[in-house]
């Protein structure tokens, strides 16, 4: 299988990109070395093994807009495991103009020795009586990607990197969060390439997160930017924050939407269905 490791960026570029699910973004090469003694971060195998799902609250201000539910699964298809990961986005049907909406993202995960990339990736969005549904078959070995709508193929298009839907982008923060590295990850959306602008750092703060016991935790901040009309209006510049453990959770994010900028924060995480206490 075609599935080049993704190389880092050289010089920033900008880029034309779309952000899918997560706004906890962020798989290639090993990890550097973080400016403390914090553990290294987890490798993609265990990430894999883990089957672990987080449960996040995204407000602006006071004002709860929704919650993000990420999960995952073993699948098995034509006699191999993947990982089946599913990203829920639910908005708070009370908040006025935003009404009940709910997108649903799933991706079919390999994984090789330094990156994260797709077989499978499709999108159910919800909104009120309306329903839509996307995807997008990710062929390797023939080098091309297969757009689909309502079970209809609207495009092919050129494919020869390791890429995805944005779902594998959860995972991708984890594996470089404490280095000092600038990088870009290719996703499809709206029947086009495009590219994920990341630069982590060895900078650190304290941030919010109820999942922790005394409510707050240090973590790794990593810089992305995303210039489209993603999920509930997300779009521009935002940061993401991973706990400094082996674990590397993603326990904040700073994202603009159409209102403003909101914060989506770690509630819940449970590893292997067992929720894991820390301090």
């Amino acid at each position: 299988m075609n599935t080049p490791d993704v190389k880092p960026v050289r010089k920033p570029v900008h880029i034309v990109l779309a952000l899918c699910c997560s706004l906890l973004v962020l798989v290639a090469a090993s990890a550097g070395v973080a400016r403390f003694n914090a553990p290294a971060p987890p490798d993609l195998a265990f990430m894999f093994d883990a089957k672990e799902s987080f449960h996040y609250e995204v407000r602006y201000g006071f004002m709860r807009l929704g919650d993000v539910y990420v999960s995952a699964q073993d699948t098995v298809i034509d006699g191999t495991t993947y990982l089946h990961t599913t990203s829920v986005m639910q908005s708070n049907s009370g908040i006025p103009l935003v009404g009940d909406r709910r997108y649903k993202y799933h991706s079919i995960l390999a994984h090789n020795d330094s990156t994260v990339y797709s077989r499978f990736f499709w999108v159910d969005k919800i909104h009120r009586d309306s329903f839509e549904y996307v995807a997008y078959e990710f062929d390797y070995e023939k080098g091309y990607v297969i757009a689909s709508k309502e079970g209809e193929v609207v495009d092919t298009l050129d494919l020869s990197e390791p890429s995805d839907g944005g779902p594998a982008l959860f995972y991708i923060g984890r594996l470089h969060a404490g280095t000092d590295r600038e990088m870009e990850y290719p996703i499809y959306i709206d029947e086009e390439k495009a590219y994920i602008q990341l630069r982590h750092t060895t900078q650190t703060e304290q941030v919010r997160s109820g999942y922790f016991e005394n409510g707050r935790t240090e973590a790794f901040l990593t810089h992305g930017f995303a210039d489209v009309d993603g999920p509930f209006g997300f779009s521009g510049a935002f940061e993401s924050y991973y706990d400094t453990s082996e674990l590397r959770m993603p326990v904040e994010a700073k994202v603009s939407v159409w209102i403003g900028n909101v914060r989506v924060r770690l509630v819940d995480y449970q590893d292997n269905g067992k929720r894991l206490s820390r301090n």
